[in-house]
């Protein structure tokens, strides 16, 4: 294997593309249509949306459905059969190795792929901020600082190297107080990405969830390690980020408003913002292909090891499920990574992605694509998590990730009370987002963290962020009916749980929690997956979602939910 394509398996990033036509509108006979104009300045290719009234309300919602054809089921059939062959030999294989050799294996395998991804996104970010700002950031300083930090010397940096910087972002002289200041909190952050690895590899070896399949070339989409694809797809972000330091410097936090003229009925005001000063916001195909190339540049490589904190949770609470009837709504999907590495886990899933952008929610699809046949469906959902087209009760989890720091106050309240809502008695939420001010005092970063989260905003445009650094959030949750069971932090994120107590169930501040260490599972190979025309989506009809699965008398009692 050559060394490009190594280091393009382990650290690229680029969303799988699905090789199939657009998926079919499925209208609902209460539906009705609702259109977004673009404005003069710019011809937006925007897609219609189906708004659903009621008594007290209107809805927008738009869904998708796939036309599969006869020809189309039987290469799926035939390329079915492949893989179950696959797998018995993986199986067989792994049934031969001691488990010595595996564990070896899997922390070989991870290190590799990790730290080949940390390096790639690292260089990706000091490429942005060499070409876009003036603080000329010191490669050699870098290095020396991640090689303390991987090999965990107790050499401190001012007494290594020379800062990591000198200049500030418009090219201001620092001082060397101050340049060593920001070296140290650099350092600082990259320990804490690398604890988040770590402990990544503690749950993975442990089999609490699977090897992350785009980690894996043998599951990894093609995309991700093909180095044209990568090589294209790191000129388009750099490209962009030229634009995005321009629309920083002169703050166009709200340029999308002078391009764009929506619906209000589509989309609130709160949304039309550039979001990280991100072209086009949320609404536009090349904004999500661009997204989580982006944010991983931001977070070097962690934001989906930080995403899946809340899988170790999520395994807790389907032990003993049947998966097949479970049914799991992901609010604010985004481009479907998270919601891709919770259905790697637990493939026979019933899960709906709700997603307000249609860009976003078609790279939900093509991001799931690869789970069509593996036994669980998708349903895709085009609406404001203010106001969810989805039955009272009608989940048994819901998952939401990195939503409510882009949310204002009011609206904050009201998404927790539409989550309260759809969720079972008995059901779970699995939250992650952003640590807020007082997090990090556990692992000594909370003077870090309250420096990150006051410059931070500002940065990357962020217009809520600092009034949901000091939400409570286990108050403002508690006040729409759940109760709190646990809260993780990983680096700069944190994953909360809470749970719906069942009718005339005390509602008590927190449930007691217990500390464990990653614990011993019975360890998941990855499966052998290839790429499928598109995933299996339902269309959601009024029996369906009025439909009660089962009495809330029959459920079992809410039990304590474990610490990870």
């Amino acid at each position: 294997m050559t060394s490009s394509r190594a280091h393009a398996i382990g650290a690229a990033f680029v969303a799988a593309r699905a090789r199939d036509r657009p998926p079919e509108r499925v209208t609902s006979p209460n539906m009705r249509a609702a259109s977004v104009a673009p404005a003069p300045a710019r011809i937006g290719a925007h897609r219609r949306a189906q708004t659903r009234a009621s008594a007290t309300s209107k809805r927008i919602v738009t869904t998708f459905a796939v036309n599969t054809s006869a020809p189309a089921r039987e290469r799926a059939s035939g390329s079915n059969a492949l893989l179950s062959a696959i797998d018995d030999l993986r199986d067989r294989i792994d049934g031969l190795l001691p488990t010595e050799a595996k564990t070896a294996a899997v922390r070989a395998s991870y290190t590799a792929s990790i730290g080949l991804r940390f390096a790639f996104f690292l260089s990706q970010g000091v490429l942005t901020s060499r070409s876009n700002d003036e603080r000329n950031v010191d490669v050699g300083a870098i290095a020396s600082v991640v090689a303390r930090v991987v090999l965990n010397t107790d050499e401190s940096s001012s007494s290594a190297t020379a800062p990591i910087v000198r200049k500030t972002m418009d090219g201001g002289d620092m001082s060397e107080e101050q340049a060593q200041e920001v070296s140290e909190f650099l350092e600082q952050h990259m320990g804490a990405i690398i604890d988040v690895f770590k402990r990544e590899l503690e749950f993975v070896e442990n089999g609490v969830y699977k090897f992350p399949y785009d980690m894996d070339p043998s599951t990894a989409p093609a995309a991700q390690w093909n180095p044209l694809a990568v090589a294209a797809l790191t000129r388009a972000h750099q490209r962009d980020q030229k634009v995005v330091a321009e629309r920083r410097k002169e703050k166009k936090g709200q340029e999308l408003r002078e391009t764009y003229m929506a619906d209000p009925k589509r989309y609130p005001d709160y949304y039309l913002q550039n979001f990280h000063y991100q072209t086009d916001g949320w609404l536009s195909a090349k904004s999500a292909q661009l997204y989580d190339f982006q944010v991983e540049t931001l977070f070097l490589g962690s934001a989906d090891a930080m995403r899946r904190r809340a899988l170790p949770y999520i395994a807790d609470f389907m032990r003993n499920r049947d998966a097949s009837t479970t049914k799991h709504l992901d609010v604010a999907s985004g481009t479907g990574r998270f919601l891709s590495f919770v259905r790697d886990n637990h493939p026979e899933l019933q899960s709906t992605a709700l997603e307000l952008s249609p860009h976003y929610l078609e790279a939900t699809r093509k991001n799931n694509a690869r789970f069509n046949g593996k036994g669980g469906s998708l349903r895709l959902v085009e609406a404001n998590a203010e106001d969810m087209p989805l039955a009272d009760e009608e989940f048994d989890m819901v998952t939401n990730v990195y939503l409510f720091h882009e949310l204002p106050r009011a609206v904050r309240k009201t998404v927790a009370k539409e989550m309260a809502r759809v969720l079972k008695p008995g059901g779970k939420l699995f939250f992650v987002d952003s640590v807020q001010i007082g997090d990090g005092k556990e692992n000594g970063m909370e003077g870090a963290f309250e420096l990150a989260l006051d410059r931070f905003p500002a940065f990357n445009h962020e217009p809520y962020y600092k009034d949901y650094a000091v939400t409570n959030l286990i108050e403002l949750f508690e006040e729409a009916g759940l109760k709190h069971e646990a809260t993780a932090t990983a680096w700069v994120s944190k994953t909360m749980v809470f749970s719906k107590p069942f009718d005339g169930q005390q509602l008590e501040a927190a449930a007691t929690t217990m500390t464990v260490e990653a614990p011993v599972a019975e360890v998941v190979v990855p499966e052998a997956v290839v790429e499928t025309p598109a995933a299996i989506v339902e269309e959601p009809t009024i029996a369906e979602t009025a439909e009660v699965v089962e009495d809330a008398d029959d459920e079992p009692p809410v039990e304590g939910t474990r610490k990870f």
